[in-house]
């Protein structure tokens, strides 16, 4: 996953020694937390961007190189727009037949990844709502 940052971060025509050195031990810190359902690429690589972001790096770009999929199989996303103004993700194959917000099951791995990982207080940890990338 180290060298999938470097090779998209790259890709915008920039080095960072000091950024790669965060992503690297952020990496391993988040990796030697993950267990079972959240040891998916796509539940790290939004935490690390959230670390990245704490640390005050520009991670809005890292948007472009993730497709959040549905956390059930993995399939594509749906999204709507509610009367309210909320963005929603279903999943694209309804897989279990309900409709469930799938963007609120992501935040709330990331975050709960994000919080064990750096045992932050929860009077400290951001909210769902607060992730920088989702």
């Amino acid at each position: 996953m180290f060298n999938y940052f470097r090779r998209c971060h790259g890709s915008r025509g920039e080095t960072d020694s000091k950024l790669y050195s965060k992503v690297a031990l952020a990496l391993n810190r988040l990796k030697r937390t993950t267990n079972g359902h959240d040891e998916w690429d796509m539940y790290v690589w939004f935490a690390l961007a959230e670390r990245l972001d704490w640390f005050g790096f520009d991670v809005r770009w890292m948007n472009d190189h993730i497709e959040p999929r549905c956390p059930q199989c993995a399939g594509r996303l749906k999204y709507e727009r509610l009367e309210s103004g909320r963005l929603i993700a279903l999943c694209g194959t309804n897989c279990t037949n309900d409709r469930r917000d799938r963007l609120a099951e992501i935040r709330e791995t990331v975050l709960s990844l994000y919080v064990r990982t750096y045992a932050i207080d929860s009077s400290e940890a951001p909210s769902a709502d607060d992730l920088v990338l989702l």
